[in-house]
């Protein structure tokens, strides 16, 4: 059997070590590629790299590589890891034993379609949305002598109970959160402004609720039932969830699940459900403390800022911890737009805080508002994934800062409500109840506080170096 190498890049390589950002999860999309190669095919073997988490060099990449002697191999990319994939792929096409092709897919490529012809050189092919089928039927055309398009639309596969589950096999799992990431839906319906997902994939669709119980049960002897959703909206389908949940209860399985939705997709009634299954957190979107804002420019719903707060006690009341996360410095953001989303932040009572700057990724309205405002280009993003802006993410990749707001000012609010949201008793109790009896995560929120301190940013965000 021909094999297939299918790899996770860093961020980037420093004189061919890998670096990255925390990792603490397993890189689902290429597992599920693996997985489902080695499920419908009789003539290819997929492996998985996950770079950064093995802690891979160029050089033991390039061994790994040897020994596979792969047919193909495939690299995917978020925008930030660009970089990472690059270089890699730079690495590989000049070694005198390699000729197999390089395919690229991923986040990245499903945003910006045209970047494979500006890299033909270093990937042979491209694939943007979700490349099960496709990826498949491209490695089967080639095996047989058959040309292959160089960019090709992912299949969709409308059946996910026919997509094999991602086997964890090919990873070391004991090198990520202990919590098991599955995922119970595809697709995302909605438009915020920031956000690259739609490019990937809009159409919803669920697995059922017995095929996500089987994996849940095979899970469950690593995992104890600790399980993170990573669906982009979970809760799109109220009937589907019940159904889940309802499962979830009949087999009297001991869950601790979290989940990622919106404030207007959830009830009181729904959120009951969910916990008597076993939720335990949610993270919530919000964005802005401004709802115009909210409502007009990042396409967040038409959620007012008192069904944020009824959301928030229903959560509570039903023993739901609460997870947010906003941006600082949106097109049309003033100064008393900042102060009303500073003021939600810490006076909300929410349990863990997500702030970030927005960030223009191709694929999103943001990426075209900061092309018209000259904040990016094509050519900005080849000259930073060639490492032209420099070497690595953080402080390098564009961000968007609005015309009427300073970039000092910006950071210096973002600054100021990470520390007064996290440096304080009630937080640090939090933390240090949950992470007692981990010496890892004691350090983790050592080195945190630490960064918070003196950065006014977590260690573990992307805009603690380089230009702050």
């Amino acid at each position: 059997m021909r094999k297939v190498a299918i790899i996770n890049p860093p961020l980037y390589f420093s004189y061919g070590i890998p670096n990255s950002m925390d990792v603490s999860v397993p890189p689902l999309g290429i597992l599920y590629l693996a997985s489902y190669i080695n499920n419908y095919s009789l003539d290819l073997e997929a492996v998985v790299i996950d770079v950064t988490v093995a802690q891979l060099s160029l050089q033991q990449i390039m061994k790994r590589i040897e020994e596979l002697d792969p047919f193909a191999v495939g690299i995917t990319s978020m925008t930030a890891q660009l970089q990472g994939a690059v270089e890699l792929a730079k690495y590989l096409k000049k070694q005198p034993y390699f000729s197999g092709k390089i395919f690229f897919g991923g986040p990245h490529i499903s945003g910006d379609p045209d970047f494979i012809n500006r890299h033909h050189n270093i990937f042979d092919y491209a694939i943007t949305g979700e490349g099960e089928k496709t990826f498949l039927n491209s490695l089967t055309s080639l095996l047989k002598g058959e040309e292959v398009p160089v960019l090709q639309r992912g299949d969709m596969v409308m059946d996910l109970d026919t997509i094999p589950f991602p086997d964890k096999r090919f990873i070391n799992r004991h090198k990520y959160s202990k919590y098991e990431s599955m995922i119970f839906s595809r697709g995302c319906p909605y438009d915020c402004y920031y956000c690259s997902r739609p490019a990937v994939s809009k159409r919803v669709r669920y697995r059922s609720p017995e095929n996500m119980l089987r994996e849940i049960e095979d899970a469950y002897s690593y995992c104890g039932g600790k399980i993170n959703f990573q669906d982009d909206t979970f809760t799109i389908n109220r009937k589907r969830v019940l159904e889940l949940c309802n499962e979830i209860n009949k087999k009297s399985l001991k869950l601790e699940w979290e989940c990622n939705t919106r404030i207007d997709l959830v009830d009181d009634g729904l959120l009951a459900k969910m916990r008597e299954a076993g939720c335990s957190l949610i993270h919530f979107g919000i964005e802005s403390g401004n709802e115009q804002l909210r409502q007009r420019q990042i396409h967040k719903g038409n959620f007012s800022n008192q069904q944020i707060n009824e959301v928030f006690g229903w959560c509570r009341k039903n023993g739901i911890k609460i997870a947010c996360y906003f941006m600082v410095g949106h097109p049309g953001e003033t100064k008393e737009t900042l102060q009303e989303t500073k003021r939600m932040i810490l006076d909300s009572n929410i349990d863990l805080l997500g702030l970030s700057i927005p960030t223009p990724f191709p694929g999103s309205e943001l990426y075209d508002i900061s092309v018209r405002s000259g904040v990016i280009s094509k050519e900005m993003i080849d000259s930073f994934a060639e490492k032209g802006l420099g070497e690595g993410y953080a402080g390098i990749y564009p961000i968007y800062v609005p015309e009427s707001i300073e970039k000092e000012y910006l950071f210096g609010v973002m600054k100021e409500i990470n520390r007064r949201f996290y440096l304080n008793f009630r937080t640090f109790w939090k933390s240090l109840k949950r992470d007692i009896l981990s010496p890892k995560n004691l350090k983790k929120d050592a080195i945190d506080l630490l960064s918070l301190f003196v950065h006014g940013v977590s260690s573990r965000k992307p805009y603690k170096q380089k230009k702050i």
